[in-house]
């Protein structure tokens, strides 16, 4: 089991994302799943829709207090391991307000993990509650999170206003391999004057593993060198290059607030041409929550090649009397890549270095 690294950057990504078929519900491995909690809505005031008839709800808890100005993650094993591999169909669910992220992760079971059990995560100084600052003032550390197991990418939800941003194409699914189970992934932003709780509850459908489907996983091209001076206009580019074929079925780029504009295009390695890839060349704040794709059938996907070269480019506009970095801000290149169902797992770039897989990928 490796462990979640590069400041769980995987985990800071809303590019919410499902599958698209049916099939039958899987049981657990200890049938701890967690449903969910109605008494969430009468103490807190966040309401989610009735859960939609064979899909499956993870409730995360409660994070009280978020004081104003915090940008705060949560990690939680949210479901016990499965007794058999099972295909992520959809997923759907909602956030409070003041939630960037809701996003599930496999991890594998090593029998230390216990559900239902809330940690810090994505390397935060401390966990932005008002009892965390106290804590903080009295010099008691905060929890460190180092140990959290993270696999695949099963899908997300971005905010309160995106409970299904994109499904993957037909005949195209995320997978759980047998004894593995969720994590679940949460991001809070206060932008407000008052502390606010946040909440957020992710429905699954599940179904038997079915080997006629496709299975895909996520593909990233990370820059997180950049550095945005206060109340500056700030470029950064990043490229890597390609240490085997990836077959690209989805690609967006991700930014936040900040962001003006961003693309990423791919340099042929046999004749030197430029391949846009995708293009967001005006930004706005929303684009974080709902991004748009550009898409490929699962028959003909984009093909990164071998030695190509694939360049993200990003632009802000720093409006703040602070300095700004990774992972306030971001500037990625991501898609979704057709995989192994054996190995649900894609490469990645980080920094301009290929990675045969995604590191924290069981």
């Amino acid at each position: 089991m490796r462990t979640l690294t590069i400041l769980g950057m995987f985990a800071v990504l809303s590019v919410p994302a499902c599958g698209s078929n049916d099939g039958k519900a899987p049981t657990t491995a200890n049938k701890k799943t967690p449903s969910g909690d109605d008494s969430v809505a009468q103490t807190t005031g966040f309401n989610p829709p009735a859960l939609e008839e064979g899909y499956t709800r993870l409730t995360f808890p409660t994070v009280k207090d978020i004081i104003p100005g915090s940008d705060v993650t949560f990690c939680e094993y949210a479901m016990a391991p499965l007794d058999h591999d099972v295909d992520v169909m959809d997923m759907t669910g909602m956030q409070s307000n003041a939630g960037h992220h809701a996003v599930a992760f496999s991890y594998t079971d090593d029998g230390t993990q216990e559900i239902g059990s809330t940690v810090g995560c994505m390397g935060t100084e401390f966990n932005g509650s008002a009892e965390a600052a106290a804590n903080m003032a009295a010099g008691i550390a905060p929890a460190k999170s180092s140990t959290l197991s993270m696999g695949t990418f099963l899908g997300g939800v971005g905010g309160p206003k995106a409970p299904r941003a994109v499904t993957l194409p037909d005949g195209v699914v995320f997978r759980l391999k047998k004894g593995q189970g969720v994590m679940l992934n949460v991001h809070f932003i206060n932008t407000g004057d008052e502390p606010v709780d946040g909440d957020a509850v992710v429905d699954l459908k599940l179904a038997d593993a079915d080997p006629n489907r496709l299975v895909a996983a996520m593909f990233l091209n990370l820059d997180f060198g950049f550095s945005l001076s206060p109340a500056a206009k700030v470029d950064s580019q990043v490229e890597c290059k390609a240490g085997s074929d990836v077959q690209l079925v989805m690609f967006t780029n991700h930014m936040h607030e900040y962001g003006t504009s961003a693309s990423t295009e791919v340099i042929r390695a046999d004749s030197g041409e430029s391949v846009m890839l995708h293009d967001d060349p005006a930004w706005s704040y929303e684009m974080q929550f709902n991004p748009s794709y550009s898409k490929w059938t699962a028959q003909d996907p984009f093909v990164l090649k071998t030695g190509d070269t694939i360049r993200t480019s990003c632009h802000w506009n720093n409006t703040e009397a602070k300095t700004i970095t990774f992972p306030r801000e971001m500037c990625i290149g991501v898609g979704f890549a057709l995989s192994s169902g054996d190995n649900p797992s894609a490469p990645a770039c980080v920094g301009g270095n290929w990675l045969g897989t995604l590191p924290g990928v069981n």
